[in-house]
């Protein structure tokens, strides 16, 4: 990434040559024009490990700053929507099912230190090693065109996460931090049908409350979403070969601890495989995009709505019969038998922040989820829910 430094050098001249094209239809060169001039103008001085060339990963930088610019980091050798390559010790996963924000497209990457590795754990994330870095590059795809709009750092430090958002410039080749979050004028492409909306960045405090865990002694902790075994234990494609991805974690010295017999973990589905079980699938899909906050210690377990994949029992806690709390359309969130009236999936078709669900990370609505959601709650034995 080493001329990703020389380009930015050259900033002020293509802010100029992006300002040319103003009052023509952009509407090809969504969703980046370039909104960002002022806030790269008011980035601080750069830390000096920041700026020192790396041939590898600097773990030295993202252990201890929160660099200007993701090249800073070393992490890629190059970032392209069909062509990113990793550096050093980077490596790729998938998830069985994966988080909706908006339509966009998702690489994940992961980085553990040399000599590092996980440690399983059967239900929560991972235990990681200092140093390990998760990254999530976000893209918008039409019909012609895949664009990448920011850039997601999860970094495991000696107190703990740490959550960095970068925004993408697409001139520059390199994303930058901004930690107030960012809103940028979009296209996506969605069941053939392009949409125009506002794509929101998240700030870094919206970052901690999605990652918020449980309170130990006295502090909140942070924790990843998808790093843990029932999103992870699926078949890849690796260098042309089929392989359990968690097996290959462990083949590469990535993980320790795996059982023996990889089917034995309790493991989601892909939620849009309509082959698979449809309480299964509605499972899924509401564990990966609503279990962090819908948990023990999450953001919204105060609302006694409970949604981990592992509760094998729909009940109260699950949310049959439970009082959609801090809500005003008020009900029940799930009402057995009755999808239309249920909190849940009403509350996945609203846009507005004071109603939908979740509150932050997307604007748009996913209705092959919702629709989902409500079929499955449809097919539950009728019973009637009474304040």
């Amino acid at each position: 990434m080493a001329p990703y430094f020389s380009m930015k050098a050259l900033f002020p001249f293509l802010v100029c040559l992006s300002l040319l094209g103003c009052g023509e239809d952009n509407t090809s060169s969504l969703p980046l024009s370039f909104p960002f001039t002022e806030a790269i103008e008011k980035l601080p001085a750069n830390p000096d490990d920041c700026k020192t060339p790396q041939a590898g990963v600097n773990f030295q930088a993202l252990l201890t700053h929160r660099c200007n610019w993701l090249s800073d980091f070393n992490l890629f050798v190059n970032i392209q929507p069909n062509n990113i390559v990793a550096n050093g010790q980077g490596i790729g996963y998938e998830l069985n099912s994966t988080l909706f924000t908006d339509f966009s497209d998702k690489n994940r990457f992961m980085f553990v230190p040399e000599q590092q590795s996980l440690q399983f754990q059967e239900i929560t994330d991972f235990d990681f090693p200092t140093g390990s870095t998760l990254v999530k590059i976000f893209s918008l795809s039409t019909n012609d065109d895949n664009k990448i709009v920011e850039i997601r750092l999860s970094i495991k430090r000696e107190n703990g996460w740490v959550y960095l958002p970068y925004i993408w410039v697409e001139s520059l080749q390199d994303a930058f931090f901004y930690r107030e979050g960012f809103k940028i004028d979009s296209l996506v492409e969605s069941n053939r049908q392009l949409i125009q909306f506002s794509y929101e960045i998240p700030s870094s405090s919206n970052c901690l409350e999605c990652h918020k865990g449980e309170i130990k002694s006295d502090e909140v902790s942070f924790h990843p979403i998808g790093l843990k075994a029932r999103h992870l234990n699926k078949v890849i494609n690796h260098q042309g070969e089929p392989v359990n991805q968690l097996a290959l974690w462990e083949n590469l010295g990535l993980i320790s601890g795996l059982p023996e017999d990889l089917t034995q973990i309790d493991t989601l589905p892909d939620w849009q495989d309509e082959s698979a079980n449809l309480q299964e699938r509605a499972k899924a899909y509401l564990d990966i995009n609503c279990a962090h906050c819908h948990s023990e210690g999450g953001s919204a377990a105060l609302s006694g709505l409970r949604l981990e994949y592992w509760r094998k029992s729909i009940s109260h806690a699950h949310g049959v019969c439970n009082s959609s709390h801090g809500w005003r359309g008020g009900g029940f969130d799930i009402w057995p038998g009755r999808g239309d009236i249920s909190s849940i999936p009403i509350r996945m078709r609203h846009t507005e922040a004071k109603d939908r669900m979740p509150p932050i990370g997307r604007s748009l609505v996913d209705e092959d989820a919702a629709t989902l959601v409500s079929a499955w709650i449809d097919s539950l034995p009728s019973q009637e829910c009474a304040q």
